[in-house]
């Protein structure tokens, strides 16, 4: 009777499963400083860019997608700029994209753009 060896097929497999361990850790690459990078928060059911130029000055464009959603965008601008800022105080200065709040609009409601706000990162 042969003697079967599993030696070869250990070795195959292990080789597979470590290229593919290599691989895998390889397919992330950072966005570069100062490139738009596409982000969805699943809490507020957001989508938005944002833009990082440096450690303390980001750039933030909410998609819009309902009038009523405001609030949660809202929400959400805040929440992120104090996670970004880390310990320093999140300094946001609104740049567009916001209307007025009509209830009962008497005409249509024009295209909305998105909501643009830069976040400066001010030291304690």
């Amino acid at each position: 009777m042969p003697k079967l060896s599993l030696r070869p097929n250990v070795l195959k497999l292990s080789s597979l499963i470590a290229s593919a361990a290599l691989l895998s850790a390889c397919q992330y690459t950072p966005v570069p400083k100062g490139e738009p990078e596409k982000h969805y928060d699943f809490d507020h059911k957001v989508h938005y860019e944002q833009i990082t130029y440096n450690d303390d000055l980001y750039r933030l464009a909410i998609k819009p997608d309902s009038y009523t959603h405001f609030r949660q965008q809202s929400v959400f601008l805040l929440r992120h700029a104090k996670r970004l800022c880390q310990g320093s105080h999140p300094q946001l200065t609104l740049l567009s994209g916001v209307q007025e709040f009509d209830k009962l609009p008497l005409e249509p409601r024009p295209y909305q753009n998105d909501l643009t706000v830069e976040v400066k990162c001010v030291a304690k």
